[in-house]
């Protein structure tokens, strides 16, 4: 037990003296690196917070009721959080616990498998969860304000509360992750992940479809039998058995002062903590070293076969139309998109999470007439597509470029010139993205019954957006290219990704707030006829958009080609 424990500490010791060399030799590249990041950080955590209090706070004026819907919506919001903790550690745990170099050295130290285990798991909790927390707590502090909380009631809430709260997903995912690579000789990892994805996406769809949480959207302002409805249905779609509602009445029996029941939910929450833990270190024990070894193996038997068999699959076969050179480099991209588990993965887990968006939006009421509420709706989806696209840019458009990795210099020596190989990466990416978006804002506007000029706007918007945060994560990624790194997502959390992911931000930002002024105008305008027609709002607005995408647009790319063509290789 005390050599486990020193293994252990050992192992911890020399991440901590990792993590201090990086803070002791902080050169212009890392100090901006943590500025940027700081700054994505503050920024996130306090629009967070901001949005939560407002609603919190309005509805918290709405006396008994309001508090009922504030306990619902942190209920319901901890339920999301808690899926997507599962997900992300699932998908964190293929790259941390599997496919890293650091675990290949500990699995032939000394150090025990279960001591490499408990190591690495730390990492993986760390890993995928510190982004998820960023909106998690901003929900706790909202509803303390709101609800006049002590000072050290945030802390035995985070403590006692938020703690345990995400350390439950990460055995559910991890342990997950264990059985797959252990089934991998049977079963296919991917067959294994998508199965999951479905099973947990039709939960999803079921709940919204019984649970009904989006029935007091309009018409309990003008029908209170809605109301009484909507109330009498919130037991059914609580489960009082999952962590989500423990953490949700935790913070509800600390506003209440109800001692008893605040003791009996966060020892709910501890015990499934200490329950969880224990299975999921027995698990490894027995599981692990057998399924990192199976991971191996089914990553090194299967080049073999993919070598004999790539080309009979038609989906690699590019139409005969495109060009050579194009049709070789998105053939090769493809090919290493299915072949790196984390990349798909995570692709597979933004189309479930834009599948549920869109199964929620069909309990939306459709039947609002108000321009002004029309216009709303409609913004907010537009900022809604706005931010999906720059996420989906960031992690798998900014690191195309640096994925060709050491071997970049064997295509800049072919007869292939580095301005065809950025246009291509470009075209392939734009042409993808743009499919995405536009189908994506096509479906939310028909859910959401916006036809007409507010369908158009959001068509030559999302399109203009595709066509700047394409460029924007081409660009960036090829001014700060990191060819050593084959982590795709350590490619995106890079410097160059923080300061790419601020522009995207900002980008998407400036987009939505140059719309809406004259959009506003114009549903003024609607609802009353005798008014003049917004043209100068909209001729400004016109002017900035195009100057804001010109802009994004050419800036990036001439930036990235440039840096391509005088890199040293």
């Amino acid at each position: 037990m005390v050599s486990k424990l020193s293994n252990i500490s050992l192992m911890l010791r020399y991440k901590s003296v990792s993590a201090g060399s990086f803070f002791q030799n902080i050169d212009g590249e890392r100090m901006m690196k943590i500025i940027v990041g700081f700054f994505v950080v503050t920024c996130f955590f306090g629009g967070s917070f901001f949005f939560f209090y407002r609603i919190f706070n309005y509805l918290g004026g709405l006396q008994d009721i309001g508090l009922l819907l504030i306990n619902k919506i942190i209920s319901l919001g901890f339920l999301a959080i808690f899926i997507m903790l599962i997900i992300s550690n699932i998908v964190t745990s293929i790259t941390t616990l599997y496919r890293s170099r650091e675990t290949s050295f500990l699995i032939s130290t000394p150090a025990s498998h279960s001591d490499v285990f408990t190591v690495k798991f730390i990492d993986n909790i760390f890993f995928s969860t510190w982004a998820v927390l960023l909106l998690g707590m901003p929900i706790i502090f909202a509803y303390g304000i709101v609800r006049d909380f002590r000072f050290w009631h945030y802390i035995y809430t985070i403590l006692f509360a938020l703690l345990p709260f995400i350390i439950i997903p990460a055995c559910l995912g991890v342990a997950f992750s264990m059985l797959m690579f252990r089934l991998s000789k049977s079963i296919s990892p991917r067959l294994l992940l998508l199965s999951f994805s479905s099973i947990l996406f039709l939960i999803i769809v079921l709940y919204f479809k019984f649970g009904q949480p989006s029935s007091l959207a309009f018409n309990v302002i003008s029908d209170w039998r809605v109301l009484n409805r909507y109330l009498g249905s919130m037991g059914a779609t609580s489960f009082a058995f999952l962590p989500s509602f423990w953490i949700s009445e935790i913070l509800r029996t600390i506003s209440a002062g109800e001692g008893k029941s605040l003791l009996t939910y966060i020892l709910a929450l501890i015990s499934t903590m200490i329950l969880f833990l224990n299975l999921v270190f027995r698990l490894a024990h027995y599981l692990y070293y057998e399924s990192w070894l199976a991971s191996a193996e089914t990553r090194g038997s299967k080049i073999t076969m993919k070598a004999k068999t790539s080309r009979s699959i038609p989906f690699f076969r590019m139409p005969g139309w495109l060009p050579s050179d194009f049709r070789a480099v998105l053939r090769k991209d493809l090919k290493i998109f299915i072949r790196e588990p984390a990349q798909w993965a995570q692709f597979t887990v933004l189309l479930a999470l834009l599948a549920i968006y869109l199964v929620n939006l069909k309990y939306f009421p459709t039947d609002v007439r108000d321009s002004y509420w029309k216009t709303l709706i409609g913004f907010g989806n537009f900022a809604f597509t706005g931010f999906i696209l720059a996420t989906l840019s960031i992690r798998f458009v900014f690191p195309n470029i640096s994925l060709e990795g050491r071997s970049f210099w064997a295509i800049i020596s072919s007869p292939m010139p580095v301005r065809r190989l950025f246009w291509v990466k470009f075209w392939s990416a734009f042409i993808i993205f743009l499919f995405i978006s536009e189908v994506l804002a096509f479906v939310s506007n028909i859910m959401l019954g916006l036809r007409g000029m507010l369908m158009i706007l959001t068509f030559i918007s999302v399109l203009l957006m595709s066509i700047s945060l394409t460029s924007l994560a081409v660009g960036m990624g090829a001014v700060y290219p990191r060819f050593e790194e084959r982590n795709p997502g350590k490619i995106a959390s890079s410097m160059g990704g923080m300061v790419a992911t601020v522009l995207s931000l900002i980008y998407v930002g400036l987009m939505v707030s140059i719309a809406a002024l004259p959009a506003h105008r114009y549903s003024v305008f609607k609802m009353d006829p005798t008014l003049p027609f917004p043209v100068f709002e909209v001729s400004l607005a016109a002017g900035l958009m195009f100057i804001l995408n010109l802009t994004t647009i050419t800036v990036p790319l001439k930036l990235g080609l440039r840096s391509l063509k005088n890199r040293d290789y």
